[in-house]
């Protein structure tokens, strides 16, 4: 809400003020081991469960004429892939602190040579993630409600006219086990991969509501 918007204004002002040491390289230290721990947790669990990748290798949509994305395949296909051809951003929003927090200058290189190995590796599992959900359920929380509808029976009807079969009970399933009331309209990949990450970790560790905790978790 409104609130919750003023409170990220806020904190963005008073991070960008403070010093480096005093907010931002403990938050970022803490966040690295609490970011790698998800995904070596999700890597894990996807080689246990040996999920089924549901989302077709292809789809009619490659014509550029998807409801999520409308545009050619290339070059977009570079940019999705670990960020593939902006990654150099990194090296101008990073080189204001990153520089400033090494001990050595030698160390440059593995840090960003490694946040690259891992970003890709993030990417590898978020797209394993994406593909384990029902692509059904994906349209629905990605594509905009001016194109699907606003409720669960305008989207499921409009899904499944694209050949990706889905009802509105299985909709209304999915957003009651992550726990919220709906799924609808959640565009992006933040929780797209929340959800793929609820449906394996919890078929690793099953049990009442642990859905709705790797969602929110995630």
């Amino acid at each position: 809400g409104i609130q919750i918007t003023w409170m990220l204004i806020g904190y963005g002002f008073v991070a960008a003020v403070l010093p480096v040491w005093l907010i931002l390289a403990p938050r970022d230290y803490l966040s690295t081991f609490l970011k790698i721990g998800t995904i070596v947790a999700l890597a894990i669990g996807i080689l246990v469960t040996m999920p089924e990748l549901k989302m077709p290798a292809l789809t009619q949509f490659t014509d550029g004429t998807g409801p999520v994305w409308k545009g050619g395949l290339f070059p977009f296909l570079f940019i999705t892939i670990a960020c593939g051809a902006v990654s150099g951003f990194h090296a101008l929003i990073s080189s204001g602190t990153t520089p400033k927090l090494l001990d050595n200058e030698t160390n440059a290189r593995y840090i960003g040579y490694g946040g690259m190995l891992m970003e890709s590796f993030v990417a590898i599992m978020a797209m394993v993630a994406a593909s384990v959900i029902e692509p059904g359920v994906y349209f629905a929380m990605n594509s905009p409600a001016a194109i699907v509808g606003g409720d669960v029976v305008a989207v499921a009807q409009t899904v499944s006219s694209w050949g990706f079969a889905i009802t509105p009970e299985a909709l209304q399933a999915v957003a009651k086990d992550i726990g919220e009331t709906t799924v609808l309209a959640r565009a992006g990949g933040a929780p797209t991969l929340a959800v793929g990450i609820a449906q394996i970790l919890h078929s690793v560790l099953p049990g009442e509501n642990t859905m709705a905790f790797w969602y929110h978790f995630a």
